[in-house]
Order: C-alpha cells, then structure tokens, then sequence
C-alpha cells in the first residue's frame, strides 16, 4: 500500500521521558499508509538506543542516524530525500502531536494544495485537550495569499495573517506549523538552509509560501508545542551574533530574489526582522545571567554592536506603529540613549523583560 503520510521527527540529546511521549502518541496512530522516520543528528546520550528500540517493534518506524552531527537543517533535508510519503510532517522530537494527527490528514490528504497550514498550542507541563476533528472540508487560501505569507516569514511580521482569515493559533513560519506536500518541494528544489543553526524555518518558509501556488487552512490544533524554561530560546549563546548575521545573509538574499526594491517589505524587514534580532542578541548574550565577561567587556560588546549595519539604522528608524511591536520600543530607546546599566537590569532577565516590556506597550499604545 502506498504511503500517504511521512512524519519526520528531528531527534538530538532529548530528555528521554519527552521523546518516549512523542514517539508512543505517533506509533498509536500509524497505519499502512503511514511512516514514522526518527532521524537522529548523531546523540550522545541515550536517544539512539531510544528510537532504534521502537524501529525494531513497528516496521512503520524508521530510525535514521546522521552519521555526523550537522545540525537541524540537515536533518531536515534529509527528512525529504528519506520520505516515501506524499505528505510530509517536519516534527520536533520532544513536543507532542494530536492524539488524531493522522487520521485527520489522511483525510485530506487527496488535497490537491501545496501546503495546508493547521493550528498548534503551546504548553509547559499538562497537555491542552485534545478532541477529534470536526473539520469536514479544508479552507482554501485566496490567490495572492502564498505572497503574503512569505513577507510575514521573511520579515517576522504576524499581523500580516489576520487579513487571510487564519487563526493565532496558526503558527506558519515554524516546519512544524505546516503539512508539506513531498512532490511540491522535490519539484521547486526547497531545502532548508545549509549550514545555518537558527531560525532555519524562517528562510524556508519564505521560499516555500512563495512558490506556492495553492495553500490550503485545517482550523484544527494538530500539534502541541512544548515551552521548555531551559530550551534554546532562553539560554546563553557565545556564538549568537555570527548565526544571527548568517540568518540575515540568508534573508536578505531572499528579500532581493523575490521581493527587489519593494519599500513594504524593506520598511518591514527593518521594523519587525531585524529588530528582532536586535533584541534576541541583547536578550541572549548581552545582557544574559550566563555571559562570563565582565560589565565593561559587555558594554564594550554592547557599544560595538549598536554600532553595527544593519543593526544601527534599523534602530535609529524603528517605527512601532510600522511593526505592531510596542514593546520592544523601550528596548529601543534605551538602545539608542546607550543607556547600558538600565538594560542590563532587566532585559536579561525574562520575566522581569516580559512585565516591564508588557507595562510599557499599554502605556505606549495609550499615549501614542
């Protein structure tokens, strides 16, 4: 029987009790025309064992081992050459699907679209509930609307989406916000970006929405995202300018590809993208607990990237009415008072970040 539905799980150094969870929800719900592929970025600890375990008791599971550790893209990339499905799911190996992922895309998967966007919630610790599909016919996207999710990719910039009907809960700009079909990516060449170790959806959804040509809505929570307080989000990164400046390469190559001398979507890449990335650096090394440099090695890092193209002129021309971000205003007016003490009190620090940058939008967006 021909397989309709790969689902691609990106496996590397996950706690056990979270990769037990995601496979068992899986394997409950494969069928004949169903695959599981485990694909393992070379772990050191016990996730191998792990997933060969669960190979060896279903011939519908897959387990794939890297051979060399080279990070997300790769393994997703390789998810595509190895599917034999034609629908593919990118999953990440520690977050949970529906207790009906498959039985709802099986039934659309005679779709004829290139991408059907679903919804997804995040959680910490309980899972939300988890109902079966009422669903009885996918919505179809208006022409123009692969355009419009591609700027949003491109430029981080989630308002765009309301004007297409979709829900919050639809979260397109992450793999997993998305059931692929295998033929539309094969034909038009789209991978995930080489080599690049953050952000790697970003990029191929902005190519990937772009050479859509039909896109299709489940209104339905098909995946559960798990927050996790010590995940990649939230930790220290020593490297993080250098991977933040690869992104941008990658995005801006994108941006004069598809969208040449568009001043939208210049004014929101600067607005919304690049900012972000402006606060994810402070946030993230800068002004992280974790950075072993001292104050004045930090300031000096400070000074020097504020200094810096494409950073500086986004900061001295960001707009919030332009982007929606009121609270990242704070951030960028201290940014551009060079008022370091005052940032290092708080932006470091999440929740702290999180109420003074909530407070300050309220009062921001009331006083204009």
């Amino acid at each position: 029987m021909p397989i309709k539905l790969s689902i691609a799980s990106a496996v590397y150094n996950l706690d056990e009790e979270f990769l037990r969870s995601h496979i068992e929800r899986i394997a409950s719900q494969l069928t004949d025309e169903t695959e599981l592929l485990l694909i393992d970025d070379c772990s050191t600890n016990n996730s191998g064992e792990v997933c060969r375990e669960y190979e060896a008791s279903d011939g519908r599971i897959r387990y794939i081992n890297m051979g060399e550790n080279g990070g997300l893209s790769r393994v997703r990339n390789r998810s595509i050459e190895e599917a034999r499905g034609k629908w593919v799911f990118f999953a990440d190996g520690d977050d949970v699907l529906s207790s009906h992922f498959v039985e709802t895309a099986l039934r659309f998967c005679e779709s004829d679209a290139d991408i059907i966007i679903h919804d997804r919630l995040k959680f910490i610790t309980e899972l939300p509930s988890d109902e079966p599909c009422s669903v009885k016919e996918l919505t179809l996207l208006p022409e123009g609307a692969g355009r419009t999710l591609s700027i949003s990719c491109l430029c981080l910039d989630n308002q765009m989406s309301k004007q297409l009907g979709l829900s919050e809960r639809a979260f397109y700009h992450a793999a997993w916000g998305a059931i692929y079909s295998r033929d539309f990516l094969v034909e038009n060449k789209l991978i995930f970006p080489p080599g690049q170790k953050k952000a790697q959806d970003s990029v191929f959804n902005t190519e990937t929405y772009f050479y859509a040509k039909k896109i299709a809505y489940l209104p339905y929570v098909m995946y559960f995202y798990r927050g996790n307080p010590q995940g990649i989000t939230r930790r220290y990164s020593r490297d993080l300018l250098p991977i933040f400046n690869s992104l941008l390469d990658w995005l801006d190559k994108d941006k004069n590809r598809f969208y040449p001398e568009d001043e939208d979507v210049e004014l929101r890449y600067q607005n919304h993208r690049i900012i972000s990335v402006t606060v994810d650096y402070m946030r993230l090394n800068i002004f992280h607990k974790d950075n072993p440099k001292s104050k004045e090695e930090r300031k000096a890092d400070f000074l020097s990237f504020i200094e810096t193209q494409p950073y500086k002129t986004a900061i001295e021309n960001f707009n919030p009415k332009a982007s929606d971000r009121w609270e990242w205003l704070l951030v960028v007016k201290l940014i551009r008072k060079k008022r370091f003490s005052a940032l290092d009190k708080f932006v470091g620090n999440d929740k702290a970040f999180s109420k003074l940058c909530g407070a300050y939008k309220r009062i921001a967006k009331i006083f204009g």
